[in-house]
């Protein structure tokens, strides 16, 4: 089914008339088109391509999609919606998450949107030919790109054929070097003698002689166009001899025929009802009785159709037409001239018809061609928030562009749509300069009429302000991605804050979008949950991609919480929706960033490296910053937890290449902070104390989240300098400013370095309490990295925890689920360190019978696995670990076979008596 904007004639095949002149070694030559990735039939107006193509079209054995282009296809997204519709129309089940995409207010790049479209496109039973008629008419660089794209990966089960009056901006020599290319061009398109003589008969129902037929096809060299029109001014001519002495096949002298030849014998209501019509690229009976006044317009559109007056039937039902080129190119001259006045009213008639209808591509340009901006101003404000939301962003911004800045600024809110829009498009100072200065000027013009808002009503100006306080908080944002100063945000959210908009989709979402960034770079996280779970409302039933975007912020926030369960819930329904969708990068790599950052939290290193490299080789081609230094952060951090510190470097270096690609502030101290740790890895306390000292950022009085790890790298340096005491000081601001938005996962991290300060500088009972906590906000969420991270401080505290929790006058309330944890967590330093451990707890050791014997080495127990053990360990059923750890029975019999797995036993007894043996009870 055809979406609402589009029209069906634009992908309807056109049908054959039953008098065509055929051409088979011309269609022999496109049935070859199906072994070729393109076909090119290129050449000037009158030469019969699209009747060419639309014969082939109705013989060929493939399915066929065809797209007729014009003037208002410039706009990727509405080009490829088209195709999208003809392809469908064609019977290729293909394009529902590539049109999700193209029209989010968020869109994707265009190759990631058509990727899926190819990949389903190459699952098809059938081949597909796909015709694009008229592509002259594309002006767009991004078009002419994404086809080149196409062309570069197009299935071996579909074609190209571009009909065009001249070449497209592909790579055809390289395309004809690989025989990958099939070209029509003029000089097989000029009618030969024998068919010219075929046309004038059967076509045209003219009978000449041989030699009359051969001095025609000399005079117009084969040109169909000229040759038709010879042919309706032979029908009024007695003496042919003589009209072949005078008759010239030059384009300039058969327009002045149409003129004399064609228009004027006609009847007066032909000849006026075309020239009225002529203002239109297709027409119906309807918009044909609108502009003219006609009553009999279909009866009008029928009788030229057969007197083969160059008017063109574009569906088999007769409701649509078009008038050729060469006819309407003379017509509409005319009209200007002779009638100026007629003519702007009839593309304003035309405007309204299509407004009435609601088709903003076909009304506009009408609207334009009255030069009456007021008027076209007027009627783009009511589609500009359907353009936005369907992501014909170009479309909206050319057409606004159009209009004088006397008419924009007394249309304040199509200004500040024209503003928002573009600077959403080129977020960076460096992206269009020129037009950034015209946008610019159009924002403060914006401000000074709210200083004088005398031509607005009250809710009209309540509107208008917030709408610049939105500008105002966005301009905030970009200058702070763009320069790294992210205090600049509080600016943005104390703009944006509270801002109950009434005032559609587009700015709400503007709102709402520019909130979230802000607030996740300022480490307000919870705030950035609220707004993105209040979009999924609104947008969940709308937009399936959109709702992939939502959910990837969602992930981002909740492991910033430090809430790993809920971020590994979601990972997985975001995984489910993108393979559903068939969603390809830079989305389609979160995934694996996200398994990355779980992995990593969890100790599971070739996991955590495995899932960053595959996030970084989706991503790398199309240099996504987000996802690149994320993947990138977890690889380094991955090889310096091995203690493989070349390859750390190795890691770093392509991090920082990569960075100077896109080089955006915002993700330097990542760098640096990683750069930080392999220095103090390497015993360089120098080059690290250096950093420290001259990092004018470390220094202030306010802390930022998106320099946290900095922040924290800088604290790594004062323990290794033994400065304990700063080390304290600077984590206590830390954990406060972290703790001010329950960024939980900042928090744990703090806390560990804070029980290595303090184990280190000898505070055995601070360390205690603060282990406890820790611990206490680690094990719901099965953090194991980040002690091991902290270091043999750590280790030693965690000795000291358990031997303290295992002592006869310990009765402090520590749950076993704590102390499993922290078992689990000990035995993750090394079983060494695990053994010490129990050597000093006076629990069977080495030298017991039961650990004489060599044992398999032990794969770790997750603290949940920990947990069942006790409980097995305590005589619990299966029932009973579900009850008691509010589980299914299903998740508590997985665990079960999961701790019998790991300790290769075949009952619980044995698996009991295994875990006493490895000191695990």
């Amino acid at each position: 089914m055809a979406e609402p904007d589009l029209l069906v004639t634009k992908f309807t095949i056109p049908p054959v008339r039953s008098a065509l002149l055929r051409r088979p070694h011309l269609l022999a030559l496109l049935d070859q088109s199906t072994s070729v990735p393109l076909t090119l039939i290129s050449a000037p107006a009158g030469f019969g391509k699209t009747t060419l193509l639309s014969a082939w079209a109705g013989q060929c054995t493939s399915q066929v999609a065809w797209f007729m282009l014009d003037e208002q296809d410039n706009d990727p997204a509405r080009f490829w919606a088209y195709v999208i519709a003809a392809l469908r129309k064609a019977g290729a089940a293909v394009g529902e998450t590539t049109l999700a995409m193209l029209h989010s207010p968020q869109p994707a790049t265009l190759s990631s949107a058509l990727t899926v479209l190819l990949n389903e496109l190459a699952a098809q039973a059938k081949d597909t030919a796909l015709i694009l008629d008229d592509y002259q008419l594309i002006r767009e660089a991004a078009i002419h790109e994404s086809l080149q794209f196409v062309l570069a990966h197009l299935p071996a089960n579909l074609h190209l054929l571009l009909g065009t009056r001249a070449d497209p901006q592909l790579p055809l020599a390289r395309l004809r070097a690989r025989g990958q290319v099939i070209e029509i061009r003029e000089g097989d398109l000029r009618l030969r003698e024998e068919e010219a003589a075929g046309f004038f008969s059967k076509v045209m129902g003219l009978s000449l002689t041989p030699e009359e037929v051969a001095r025609l096809e000399q005079r117009t060299e084969g040109w169909i166009a000229g040759l038709q029109l010879a042919a309706l001014s032979l029908r009024k001519h007695t003496d042919v001899s003589t009209f072949l002495r005078n008759f010239s096949g030059s384009q300039r002298f058969l327009l002045e025929y149409i003129q004399e030849e064609i228009l004027a014998p006609l009847p007066q209501a032909q000849e006026r009802f075309l020239l009225h019509t002529s203002v239109l690229t297709r027409m119906n009976a309807e918009i044909c009785q609108a502009l003219t006044g006609e009553l009999a317009s279909q009866q009008m559109l029928e009788e030229l159709e057969r007197a083969n007056l160059f008017l063109i039937s574009l569906d088999e039902e007769q409701s649509w037409y078009r008038l050729h080129t060469l006819l309407r190119e003379v017509l509409l001259t005319r009209l200007q001239v002779k009638e100026p006045e007629e003519f702007r009213r009839l593309h304003r008639e035309a405007a309204l018809w299509y407004q009435r209808q609601d088709w903003p591509h076909e009304a506009i340009p009408h609207a334009l061609a009255t030069q009456d901006f007021m008027f076209v101003a007027d009627l783009l404000e009511g589609w500009v928030e359907r353009l936005y939301l369907r992501g014909e962003f170009k479309t909206l911004l050319s057409w606004v562009k159009m209009l004088p800045e006397d008419v924009l600024r007394a249309h304040p809110f199509l200004a500040t749509s024209y503003i928002m829009t573009f600077n959403m498009l080129f977020p960076f100072s460096h992206q269009m300069p020129e037009e950034r200065v015209y946008t610019r000027r159009l924002q403060e013009a914006m401000e000074q009429l709210m200083q004088h808002p005398t031509t607005l009503n009250p809710q009209k100006q309540e509107l208008l302000l917030q709408r610049m306080r939105i500008l105002r908080g966005w301009n905030l944002l970009t200058r702070a991605l763009s320069d790294g100063e992210t205090e600049r945000l509080e600016g943005t959210l104390e703009l944006l804050k509270d801002q109950c908009l009434d005032d559609g989709l587009m700015w709400r979402l503007q709102a709402e979008g520019s909130t979230a960034v802000a607030a996740r770079l300022l480490g307000n996280f919870p705030l950035m949950i609220s707004l993105i779970e209040e979009g999924r409302k609104t947008w969940m039933a709308e937009n399936r991609y959109l709702q992939v975007q939502y959910l990837w912020g969602l992930i981002a926030a909740y492991i910033a919480l430090g809430q790993l369960r809920q971020a590994q819930d979601r990972c997985e329904v975001l995984q489910q929706l993108i393979a559903t969708l068939g969603i390809q990068a830079p989305l389609a790599a979160y995934p694996d960033l996200f398994r990355a950052q779980l992995a990593y939290a969890g100790n599971q290193l070739e996991v955590a490296k495995s899932a960053a490299l595959s996030a970084i080789e989706k991503t790398g081609p199309l240099q996504f910053m987000d996802i690149l230094m994320g993947a990138y952060e977890v690889r380094v951090r991955c090889y310096l937890a091995e203690g493989d510190l070349a390859a750390a470097r190795q890691a770093l270096q392509e991090m920082e290449n990569a960075h100077r690609l896109d080089s955006i502030p915002l993700f330097r101290p990542w760098i640096e902070s990683l750069q930080v740790q392999l220095w103090l890895a390497q015993g360089d306390l120098a080059r690290a104390g250096d950093w420290a000292a001259h990092t004018s950022y470390l220094h202030g009085q306010k802390f930022y989240s998106s320099r946290e790890s900095a922040y924290l790298a800088h604290t790594r340096v004062y323990l290794a300098q033994k400065k304990y005491s700063l080390a304290l000081e600077r984590l206590a601001a830390l954990q406060s400013s972290a703790e001010q938005f329950s960024r939980m996962g900042s928090v744990i991290s703090i806390l560990a370095l804070k029980v290595n300060a303090l184990q280190a500088s000898g505070a055995d009972e601070e360390a205690q309490q603060m282990l406890l906590r820790l611990l206490s906000l680690a094990e719901p969420e099965g953090f194991i990295r980040v002690f091991l991270d902290a270091g043999e401080p750590m280790q030693q505290a965690l000795q000291a925890f358990l031997k303290t929790t295992h002592t006869p006058q310990n009765d402090s309330p520590i749950s076993l689920a704590l102390i499993a944890y922290a078992r689990t967590v000990l035995t993750a330093f090394g079983q060494e360190s695990a053994q010490v451990v129990l050597e000093e707890m006076s629990v069977p050791s080495s030298k017991s019978p039961s650990l004489q014997t060599a044992q398999p080495p032990l794969e770790v127990l997750t603290p949940r696995e920990q947990q069942v053990l006790l409980l097995l360990a305590q005589g619990a059923s299966n029932r009973e670990i579900a009850d008691e750890l509010v589980v299914s029975l299903a998740t508590a019999k997985k665990h079960v076979a999961s701790i019998l797995s790991k300790l290769g036993a075949e009952n619980r007894t044995q698996a009991i008596a295994h875990a006493r043996s490895r000191a695990l009870l």
